[in-house]
């Protein structure tokens, strides 16, 4: 059973991006597990908001894929599924070798030098398995390589693949040990950015998301567990 929501103390303007943030977590921890019915009225009352934010954050969540429509004003969580790895990572491949194509042309000297530091910084987090750690500058560098691109919708679209995806490897696939082989693939795509060589880039972050999308589906198909479905058909 889903466990309770704590409420939200603070009410910014963003009311809505906190709540789609929580709501994300909150699945990704399986405090919100899959297969669960969410209601906009449960929610916006644990949180103590009104229902406009929640609606408009299990909006978002469903475009993304982490909600499916279940009829009335709600929704269900999604159920993990080796279709469902498959496909996400297919779509997130595609993106971000478009992303890192573009970020080799467009990136500016400071994102070049960004890149090269948050994967010099994951590469080392994931030498002292820092899994914490990795996982932090995992993000940062995927944030910073789409915004690179210079194409907000694309940056977007990053974003939403990227949560998703995130969310198989954290809450369907804790721990795939792929790390290490993670991070030597952001210093390939950022040494890559950083000299320009858009090729090479695209080349790096398709191998690198090919790689980490067979290796999640991997472990996923391997833990499978009763009522999970494990068909990638």
């Amino acid at each position: 059973m889903a466990q309770q929501l704590a409420p939200l103390t603070d009410k910014p303007e963003s009311l809505t991006q906190i709540v789609y943030q929580t709501l994300r977590d909150a699945i990704i921890s399986k405090h919100l597990p899959p297969g669960e019915r969410v209601s906009e009225a449960s929610l916006a009352r644990q949180l103590r908001v009104s229902k406009t934010p929640v609606r408009e954050a299990l909006l978002r969540l469903q475009a993304i894929g982490l909600v499916e429509a279940d009829g009335g004003r709600g929704g269900r969580i999604v159920r993990p599924s080796a279709e469902l790895i498959r496909n996400t990572y297919e779509v997130r491949g595609g993106l971000e070798t478009l992303a890192a194509r573009l970020a080799a042309q467009r990136a500016t000297p400071a994102q070049r030098g960004q890149l090269l530091e948050l994967a010099a910084a994951s590469l080392a987090a994931a030498q002292d398995q820092d899994t914490g750690g990795f996982r932090e500058h995992d993000e940062a560098f995927h944030d910073v390589l789409a915004g690179a691109s210079a194409n907000p919708y694309l940056t977007r679209l990053i974003d939403n693949a990227y949560t998703l995806t995130g969310a198989a490897r954290q809450r369907d696939v804790p721990s795939t040990g792929d790390c290490l082989d993670c991070a030597t693939g952001h210093v390939r795509i950022a040494e890559a950015v950083a000299r320009g060589d858009d090729d090479a880039a695209a080349a790096a972050a398709a191998g690198h998301v090919e790689m980490v999308g067979r290796l999640v589906l991997q472990a996923f198909l391997d833990r499978a567990e009763p009522g999970t479905s494990a068909s990638s058909e």
